[in-house]
């Protein structure tokens, strides 16, 4: 079968940068390496990291000692770094920067006394750790967590101020940008999705619209993955995988071309799996 993989897909900056730093404190250091919460949202890849560099994943820094604390790439409520430095706990940040963007982004609008409404997923790591950073600067300033820009489209407030996850759909702030010019809102909107999110979604878009049946690789805790698929499925029979075990024969009948697209957390040794198992049906 005809397999094409996504022009662009798979890890992003912030993701390499992760693992990168995770990886090169647990190798030069002789004090255990921990992560608060998953270093990145795909199993495998956190699998391999515990397997080859002794990288533990914790959701509590209660009672440790002695140990490398790696932030996770999505960031953490400024707590944790307070709790940190409490403990004398060694802290390596691995937040990715368009995730810093973010977080600067919504203490700035609060700053200047805009209502901020955040769209994201209200219980994902990165939406969380931005909220904690906005209320920690002000406590007092008037925030909300909005899962789709249609909330806030139809709640039409006077005057508002709008951050994205940086891995929610692009076209959803194209749609809402176009609603404020036309409209000549008083609202402030900033593009704070990432450039690799972009990417990945506008070549999964042009791919599965020239496919018979598309594969999306990636976490079933990958929100980007999520975004991923929904977009190709609205094309094309598309699936959603985390590794080569997961695929089904059935999927592919009667089709001449396999499309194949991964999530910015999906290591390139699962893409090549899942291709080399797709060519081989």
């Amino acid at each position: 079968m005809d397999v094409e993989v996504a022009q662009h897909s798979g890890f992003c900056y912030g993701v390499k940068e992760a693992i990168n730093l995770a990886t090169e404190t647990a190798s030069s250091s002789e004090r255990p390496t921990v992560t608060i919460g998953p270093l990145i949202h795909n199993p495998q890849e956190i699998e391999r990291l515990n397997r080859d560099y002794g990288i533990e994943r914790i959701d509590s820094l209660d009672g440790l000692r002695d140990v490398n604390v790696v932030i996770r790439a999505h960031g953490v409520p400024p707590e944790y770094f307070d709790r940190a430095a409490a403990q004398q706990l060694t802290v390596i940040d691995a937040t990715c920067r368009f995730v810093t963007d973010v977080q600067n982004a919504a203490i700035d609008f609060c700053r200047r006394g805009y209502p901020l409404y955040v769209v994201g997923e209200p219980r994902h790591p990165e939406v969380i750790g931005i909220l904690g950073h906005a209320r920690r600067a002000y406590p007092d300033a008037e925030i909300r967590v909005v899962e789709q820009v249609e909330d806030i489209i139809r709640a039409n407030p006077e005057r508002a101020a709008v951050v994205f996850q940086t891995t929610h759909e692009y076209a959803k702030y194209k749609l809402l940008e176009r609603h404020i010019k036309e409209r000549k809102l008083p609202w402030k909107i900033k593009s704070t999705i990432c450039g690799a999110t972009k990417s990945n979604q506008y070549a999964a878009d042009e791919l599965a619209r020239r496919v018979d049946v598309m594969i999306v690789i990636g976490g079933k805790n990958s929100g980007n993955t999520r975004r991923l698929m929904e977009l190709c499925e609205a094309y094309t029979r598309s699936y959603h995988v985390e590794t080569a075990v997961e695929l089904n024969p059935a999927w592919f009948a009667g089709a001449k071309k396999a499309g194949v697209t991964a999530g910015s957390s999906t290591p390139q040794w699962i893409v090549d799996q899942v291709v080399e198992a797709i060519e081989a049906l």
